[in-house]
């Protein structure tokens, strides 16, 4: 843990509160999402239904059939609900960009109806920028179940503004 007790210089957000720039954001410390996700077969029928009608995600005797043996969401699916869920993570607001793009894209195991699925962001790195004003930032997302097994995970590379050099 951080125990610095120097002030980080932020600017003022549309919000009113203070906007971290890439230099400012805490490297290696998980944060979970405030919210949860039950997992229901009802949602995994509908979602599958509409954008990945595998067997084994809209039919329970072809799940019954499956190495896993029960229904079982979608590996899209999950990625859904641990984006959104990562929108309930505590977090200052920042100077984010835009996402550049995921790696690792990683489905660890299977999520069946009755899991109670949140979320966890850990930054992990900054990255230079061919842009001097910009800098990438690395987070890993997680999506855990109630036994705290990731099901699913990726790396985030977001880009973001630096902070301002004073007098530009």
């Amino acid at each position: 843990m951080n125990t610095q007790s120097t002030s980080v210089q932020t600017a003022p957000s549309p919000s009113g509160t203070s906007v971290k720039y890439w230099e400012d954001i805490a490297l290696g410390q998980p944060r979970e999402s405030a919210q949860t996700f039950s997992l229901t077969a009802q949602a995994i029928k509908e979602f599958a239904l509409d954008w990945d009608p595998f067997p084994p995600h809209i039919d329970e005797a072809a799940a019954a059939c499956s190495p896993i043996g029960q229904l079982f969401a979608a590996g899209v699916h999950l990625l859904s609900i641990l984006i959104r869920l990562s929108h309930t993570v505590p977090y200052e607001e920042s100077a984010s960009i835009a996402a550049r793009g995921w790696d690792q894209v990683r489905f660890h195991r299977p999520a069946v109806a009755g899991d109670i699925l949140r979320a966890r962001v850990t930054q992990l790195e900054r990255q230079d920028d061919r842009r001097p004003e910009r800098g990438l930032m690395v987070a890993r997302f997680e999506l855990l179940n109630q036994r705290g097994e990731v099901v699913v995970s990726f790396l985030n590379n977001v880009v973001m503004l630096r902070r301002p050099v004073a007098g530009s």
